[in-house]
């Protein structure tokens, strides 16, 4: 196993340090910190009197003075977290991720250059995960992150990769010193063009990239079709519109990770998307069973087809 495939980011905890307070905790601490001086400067009844007006009396100017520290005071710590945040390649995203990206000689693919003015560029996940495989592609022995890094590097229409060898328990055996890759295109229901594949096997064979004895072969994903259909039973009919949005959007977001090479399609993770706020059941329709992957496989959505529903009776059930 490579380096990049023992660590996921995302599972790594947070340093303590991007906790932060909340604005009520800050204004509290202030005033704590004011009366303990109050007391020590004024002596206990007048700091007493000081602190009725600052803590009870809204209009009063020394409780608007500590209101407005308070919340200078909160602005100064998320713009120190954000700071923070933007050093760490598992929590930086926008440009921060693309000055980190830089750092390792890699940039944002576009994806869509149509529109000079408006260009549509590759996503922070995506990105991030090229940019951690980078450290791999440094390495001239061919380990199966290095693989990865050129190919995704190739041409912007690659989508994902995988790399296969001897050791990979493939049927049939994958012989030593050939190794596999396979390539997911963005185009054409995913299936890898041959301009692309030469494109990508270009970028890979050059000696300074892999060992001079590995006999490289790159083909297409085969794509898995299918088509989701599901049926909300919403709680309240009105706000259908906004609920079944949700859901899409929702829906969207996990096949985006999906999608992929080798990747499994679970019906319950599929309800478990739909079931945003305001859904009281999800029937899923189709696919009546988990899309299964092989090692060259990819599952493709070929469509999305949601109805909603009226929950029985009503409120009573949610």
């Amino acid at each position: 196993m490579t380096r990049f495939a023992a660590l996921d980011l995302a599972a790594l905890p947070q340093p303590e340090i991007l906790q932060g307070q909340g604005y009520d905790a800050i204004l509290a601490a202030r005033l704590n910190e004011l009366e303990v001086r109050a007391a020590e400067d004024l002596g206990p009844e007048a700091a007493a009197q000081v602190m009725a007006t600052a803590r009870n009396v809204a209009a009063s100017p020394l409780r608007a003075l500590n209101e407005a520290a308070a919340a200078r005071e909160l602005y100064a710590d998320n713009r120190m977290i954000e700071a923070i945040r933007s050093v760490y390649l598992a929590l930086a995203g926008g440009p921060a991720l693309d000055q980190l990206g830089a750092e390792r000689g890699v940039v944002r693919k576009v994806l869509d250059g149509s529109d000079p003015d408006s260009p549509v560029y590759e996503g922070d996940g995506p990105f991030r995960a090229r940019i951690q495989l980078a450290i791999e592609a440094w390495s001239p022995f061919g380990g199966e992150g290095a693989y990865i890094f050129w190919a995704l590097q190739a041409d912007d229409r690659v989508v994902d990769v995988a790399v296969y060898g001897p050791n990979d328990n493939i049927d049939p055996p994958i012989p030593p010193a050939e190794p596999k890759l396979v390539v997911l295109s963005s185009e054409d229901g995913g299936v890898a063009s041959e301009g692309l594949l030469s494109v990508v096997r270009g970028a890979c064979v050059q000696d300074k990239r892999r060992p001079v004895g590995d006999l490289l072969s790159v083909v297409s994903a085969r794509p898995v079709p299918f088509h989701v259909e599901a049926i909300l039973h919403v709680e309240a009919p009105n706000s259908s519109s906004a609920v079944e949005a949700a859901a899409r959007d929702a829906l969207q977001g996990y096949l985006q990770g999906r999608l992929r090479i080798g990747r499994t399609v679970y019906l319950s993770s599929l309800a478990a998307a739909l079931s945003v706020p305001g859904v009281v059941d999800v029937e899923v329709i189709a696919p009546f069973a988990n899309i299964e992957a092989g090692p060259f496989d990819a599952p493709h959505c070929e469509g999305v087809s949601i109805s909603l529903s009226e929950a029985a009776d009503g409120w009573r059930n949610v």
